[in-house]
């Protein structure tokens, strides 16, 4: 199907259309001018017309290429990106990946960035996927997701960085983070019910956190957070999940 040019291309095409007419009629009447020669009617109207005849159709075909180069240019950048984005992003929440997340925290560290490092994982994710199936579970991972994106501060790098598993470094204090970390199982436990349809459903979640010493690496990070997630879990002592056993019974 012939496709009528864009009015970029029509422009541009008029544009230097005008701009060779003008510096081809310039020329030829100072050409005129200067040996003295007598240009009739005829010889006038192709001078002037000529520029146009010519200019015109070799204008739309230039521009018309140019322009699909630049669109095709302007796609290979949006694919570019969308495939940058996917390879630094977790499939199904969109965060940060392992990878990604470990490369970002260990350049802030390397850059002597102060913050807080924060592990937290969600409590009985295997007892659900058992119980309701992995679309529930899926469900809990994505409420888990979206609670550490709104509780944390905008600044904060969250990654996915296991099955249930997640990271974050927030640029400041460890002062905020208890809070940070109740707010985050309110949001969570909202998020789980709506997106699995369970009224009774409720969702928690386990934290462990540390205040960033100078190059902290993410290993080192890891393991110290870890520990600290594991003896409050091991404190808490929740042997069965509230809707398993609202469930069972």
């Amino acid at each position: 199907m012939v496709r009528w040019p864009s009015a970029f291309v029509w422009k541009r095409t008029a544009i230097v259309t005008c701009v060779a007419a003008a510096i081809s009629i310039s020329l030829s009447t100072g050409v005129r001018v200067l040996i003295g020669a007598e240009a009739d009617a005829v010889t006038i109207a192709v001078r002037l017309v000529l520029p146009f005849v010519i200019a015109i159709p070799l204008g739309v075909v230039w521009f018309t290429k140019l322009e699909k180069l630049e669109t095709s240019y302007r796609e290979l950048l949006k694919d570019a990106a969308k495939l940058a984005k996917s390879a630094n992003s977790d499939p199904l929440t969109g965060l940060l990946n392992r990878r990604s997340f470990t490369e970002q925290f260990e350049l802030a560290q390397a850059h002597d960035v102060r913050g807080c490092f924060l592990i937290a994982d969600v409590d009985y994710l295997t007892a659900i996927n058992d119980t309701f199936g992995h679309g529930v579970g899926d469900d809990a991972i994505l409420s888990a997701a979206v609670a550490l994106r709104k509780a944390l501060p905008e600044a904060s790098l969250i990654g996915r960085v296991g099955g249930d598993e997640f990271c974050a470094f927030v640029p400041q204090r460890d002062a905020g983070m208890e809070a940070a970390a109740r707010n985050v199982n309110q949001i969570a436990a909202r998020e789980f019910r709506l997106r699995s349809g369970l009224d009774n459903a409720t969702l928690s979640m386990s934290f462990g956190h540390l205040a960033c010493k100078s190059r902290l690496g993410f290993r080192d990070a890891m393991k110290l957070a870890d520990d600290k997630l594991y003896d409050r879990k091991r404190r808490r002592m929740l042997p069965v999940h509230p809707v398993l056993s609202k469930s069972i019974a």
